[in-house]
C-alpha cells in the first residue's frame, strides 16, 4: 500500500505557500498602486485589467473583472459573510468575556446592516445591490404590458412611462381614471397613513378632483399636486398587489414613482419646493424601499433631499418669534402651520431613530434640535384644527397621537445616540451606568404610554371596542410597542453576552431577552387576534425590522451561551422567530438575505457546539480517545464566512459520543426556511411564556417563568 506524501514537505515544481495572503490584488501590488480590496478592485477596473487575488495560494481563486454588459456579482459578497472575528474555534469556552462581547455586537450590526437596505440603500454593498435588482427585474415581455391582475387596477402600458424623460413625458396621459385614482387614495388614507400621517385627506382628495376637471378642460394642472397623487398611488398600488399579485407589486409601483418624481421635476422642485411636493417625497421615501425607486429620480427620494427642501421652505422655523409675528398681524391658514409642523416633526423624529440603527448613519442624525424652532404637532384630529388652539391631551386617541408617541421614542433615540456615539466612533467600551441610565429614559416614555398604546390585559380588554371601531389604534398600538422594546434590545445587546455570566450585567440579559420575546409576541398577536390588520403585517417593513432584530437578538444569545441550561429552548425561539419572519420573504428580498445570513450563523454554531460537547465529555481513557480520534476524522472542518451559503451546509447524519441531538423535523424546517419557503401551522410550536414588563425583573425571574 502506498503512503500518501507528507503533507508538509514542498514537491518540486510547487510554491510555498505563503504564511498570510496579501491584501491587494496583482496588479496594485506590482505597480506600488492602494487597492480597495473590492472585486474587482476600482484601479483595475478603471484600467479595464483582469483583477486576481489567486496567485497566492491554494485556497484562494482569481476574479476576473467585471464589465458592464456582464455583471454577475459573487454570491458569497460581504454583506453575506459574517465578521471576519466570527471564526469559532473549537475552543471557543477560553475566549474571553469581552471579545465575545465584542463578536456578538459586529453580528448584531452586520445582521441589521442587512435588513437596512430598504431604508438606507448604502448600507449594501453595490454587489448585492446589483445582485437584487437583477431579480428584481420585471419581465417587459409584450404578453405582461397589457395584462393585470385586477380589473380595479390601471393596465400596464405598451409603452412604459420610466423609459420617457421625466422633464417631458406627458403626464395627462398617464392619469388613472378618477375612479381608480380615488379608490388607490382611500387604500392609503384607510391602510396606510396611519404610520405616518403626512396628509390631511379631504384637503387631498380635492386636489385630485381638481386635477381632474383641469384635465377635462384642457387646462393645466398643479404639478405637485399630481405628484403627490403619483406618490399616493405608487404606495396603494405597491401593497395592494402585494397580497393579490406580488409579481406585479414592484412594476405598477415603480411606474407611479417614477410619473411622481417627473411630476416634481417638470414643476421645478428642486429650487422651488412646496409642501405638496415634499408629501409626495415622503410617502415616497416612507411606504416604499429606496431600492425599487427608478434611478433617473431617485435622488428626489431620499432623506437627506427631504430635510434640505424643508429647510429651503422654512419649516425648521416655522415657530420662530418673527414669524409668530407676521402670523399674528394678518390671517393666516392655521391648517398649513399645522401641516408643517408635523412634515417637520416627521422628519425629525426619523432622522434621530435612524441614527439609534446600523448602517452608515448610525451614531449621527442631520437635525439638531437646537436649530429648529418648531412647536409640537397639537394631538387633535384634522377637521378640528382650526378650532382648536391647544388641542386635546394624549389619553384622548386622535389622528395624531401615535406620531407623537413616536416622537418622544425618537427623542430618547436622539439622546442616546448623543450620549454614546463618542464611546463608538473611539472603539471604547460604554460604561454600564450610561447604559442603565439610557435604560430608565426609555421605562420612562413607555410609562407614558396612553393606555390604549398599552399591551397589557386588563387595557386589551378595556379598549377592545374601540380596536374594533378604530382598527388604526390596534395597529398603531402594536407599533409602538414594537418600536420601544427593539429600542430596549438594541441598548442592552452590549452587554447580552456577560450577562448570561457576570451578575453585575445580568440585568441587560434579562432585559434584552424579555423585550426581544415582547417583539415576538406583538407580531404574533397582530397576526392572530382581531382585527385582522390590512396590509398584512408581514410586508410592513416598520414591523419586520422590529422582528428580524428581535430574532438576532435571540440568535446572539444561543451562539455565544450556547451552554446554558435553557439553550434547546431558545434554539426553539429562534426558529420560530425565523418562521415568523419566513412571509417576509415573499416581497423581500433584502429579508430573504437576512435569513440566509440567520440561519447559516445557526447552522454553524450547532456544528460547533456538536465538537465542543464531544470533546469535553470524553473520558481520558485509551478507548475514549480513540473514538474522538475517529469521530474528529470524520466531520467537516469548521466552514468559514464564505461558506455560510445554507446550501453549502450539510449536517451529519447522525451524532455520536454525548453530542448534543438535533432532531430530522429541525433539520428539514431549516432546510425549508432556507429556501424560503413558508412552514404551516402543524411545524409551528408556539412559546406561551408570559413576558415580565417591569424593569426591575431579576434573572432568576425570566429563569422561572421559562422553566
Amino acid at each position: 500500500m502506498k503512503r500518501r506524501p507528507d503533507a508538509g514537505l514542498v514537491t518540486p515544481g510547487s510554491k510555498r505557500q505563503s504564511r498570510q495572503d496579501p491584501v491587494s490584488c496583482e496588479s496594485c501590488r506590482k505597480k506600488k498602486l492602494k487597492c480597495d480590496r473590492e472585486l474587482p478592485c476600482s484601479s483595475c477596473s478603471a484600467r479595464r485589467l483582469g483583477c486576481s487575488y489567486g496567485s497566492y495560494g491554494s485556497g484562494t481563486t482569481p476574479v476576473q473583472s467585471m464589465t458592464q454588459t456582464d455583471q454577475r456579482p459573487r454570491l458569497h459578497s460581504r454583506v453575506s459573510e459574517p465578521p471576519r472575528t466570527l471564526q469559532w474555534t473549537p475552543r471557543q469556552d477560553t475566549v474571553t468575556q469581552i471579545h465575545n462581547g465584542n463578536e456578538s455586537l459586529l453580528t448584531a450590526d452586520w445582521l441589521e446592516t442587512i435588513v437596512m437596505g430598504h431604508r438606507v440603500p448604502s448600507a449594501v454593498p453595490a454587489t448585492l445591490r446589483t445582485k437584487l435588482s437583477q431579480n428584481r427585474e420585471p419581465d417587459r415581455s409584450p404578453s405582461h404590458q397589457n395584462t393585470t391582475p385586477d380589473d380595479r387596477f390601471p393596465p400596464m402600458r405598451e409603452r412604459l412611462a420610466s423609459r420617457e424623460n421625466p422633464a417631458t413625458i406627458h403626464l395627462p396621459s398617464y392619469l388613472p381614471p378618477l375612479a381608480e385614482a380615488l379608490s388607490l387614495f382611500r387604500y392609503y388614507c384607510k391602510y396606510l397613513d396611519c404610520q405616518y400621517h403626512l396628509i390631511i385627506p379631504s384637503h387631498v382628495e380635492q386636489q385630485i378632483k381638481t386635477i381632474y376637471e383641469h384635465v377635462a378642460r384642457n387646462e393645466l394642472i398643479n404639478l405637485s399636486h399630481t405628484a403627490l397623487l403619483f406618490a399616493i398611488t405608487a404606495a396603494a398600488l405597491y401593497y395592494q398587489l402585494l397580497i393579490e399579485s406580488p409579481e406585479q407589486a414592484e412594476p405598477f409601483s415603480q411606474e407611479s414613482t417614477f410619473l411622481a418624481g417627473a411630476a416634481l421635476i417638470q414643476s421645478n422642485y428642486i429650487p422651488y419646493p412646496s409642501l405638496e411636493g415634499l408629501q409626495a417625497t415622503m410617502v415616497i421615501g416612507h411606504h416604499l424601499s429606496n431600492m425599487n425607486v427608478p434611478s433617473s429620480v431617485s435622488p428626489l427620494f431620499v432623506h437627506r433631499s427631504f430635510v434640505s427642501q424643508a429647510t429651503s421652505m422654512g419649516l425648521h422655523v416655522v415657530d420662530c418669534p418673527r414669524a409668530v409675528t407676521e402670523r399674528s398681524a394678518t390671517e393666516f391658514n392655521r391648517t398649513n402651520v399645522e401641516l408643517k409642523r408635523r412634515l417637520w416633526w416627521d422628519l425629525a423624529t426619523y432622522d434621530w431613530l435612524i441614527g439609534f440603527l446600523s448602517g452608515p448613519q448610525e451614531w449621527t442624525y442631520s437635525i439638531h434640535p437646537e436649530h429648529m424652532v418648531v412647536q409640537q404637532p397639537l394631538n387633535v384630529e384634522d377637521e378640528d384644527i382650526d378650532h382648536s388652539e391647544n388641542g386635546v391631551p394624549l389619553s384622548t386617541p386622535t389622528a395624531m397621537t401615535y406620531s407623537l408617541c413616536r416622537s418622544k421614542l425618537a427623542i430618547v433615540c436622539r439622546q442616546i445616540v448623543d450620549e454614546m456615539a463618542y464611546y463608538h466612533f473611539h472603539e471604547q467600551e460604554v460604561p454600564y451606568e450610561k447604559i442603565l441610565e439610557l435604560d430608565q429614559k426609555l421605562h420612562n416614555i413607555c410609562a407614558e404610554l396612553p393606555s390604549f398604546f398599552r399591551f397589557d390585559q386588563t387595557s386589551r380588554r378595556e379598549y377592545s371596542a374601540l380596536y374594533r371601531e378604530r382598527p388604526t389604534l390596534a395597529w398603531q398600538r402594536a407599533l409602538v410597542q414594537q418600536g420601544y422594546h427593539s429600542r430596549l434590545c438594541r441598548l442592552h445587546r452590549h452587554y447580552l453576552v456577560r450577562g448570561a455570566k457576570d451578575p453585575k450585567y445580568s440585568y441587560s440579559h434579562v432585559v434584552a431577552l424579555r423585550s426581544a420575546r415582547k417583539v415576538l409576541e406583538v407580531k404574533r398577536i397582530m397576526d392572530e387576534e382581531d382585527p385582522v390588520f390590512t396590509p398584512h403585517s408581514s410586508v410592513i417593513w416598520a414591523v419586520m425590522h422590529h422582528v428580524f432584530m428581535a430574532a438576532a437578538i435571540l440568535l446572539i444569545d444561543v451562539c455565544f451561551n450556547w451552554d446554558d441550561i435553557l439553550a434547546e429552548k431558545r434554539k426553539e425561539e429562534v426558529l420560530d422567530a425565523c418562521r415568523m419572519l419566513s412571509r417576509a420573504q415573499q416581497s423581500s428580498p433584502i429579508a430573504r438575505e437576512g435569513i440566509k445570513a440567520m440561519m447559516g450563523i445557526l447552522r454553524k454554531h450547532w456544528k460547533h457546539e456538536k465538537r465542543v460537547s464531544s470533546r469535553d465529555l470524553q473520558e481520558p481513557s485509551a478507548s475514549s480517545n480513540s473514538n474522538s480520534a475517529t469521530l474528529n476524522a470524520s466531520q467537516p472542518g469548521i466552514p468559514t464566512p464564505a461558506s455560510l451559503d445554507p446550501k453549502s451546509v450539510t449536517f451529519p447524519s447522525e451524532i455520536s459520543n454525548g453530542q448534543s441531538t438535533v432532531y430530522p423535523s429541525e433539520y428539514s424546517l431549516l432546510s425549508r426556511l432556507s429556501r424560503g419557503e413558508a412552514c404551516g401551522d402543524a411545524d409551528r410550536r408556539r412559546s406561551k411564556s408570559k413576558a415580565f414588563f417591569s424593569p426591575s425583573a431579576t434573572k432568576s425571574d425570566l429563569s422561572r417563568e421559562e422553566a
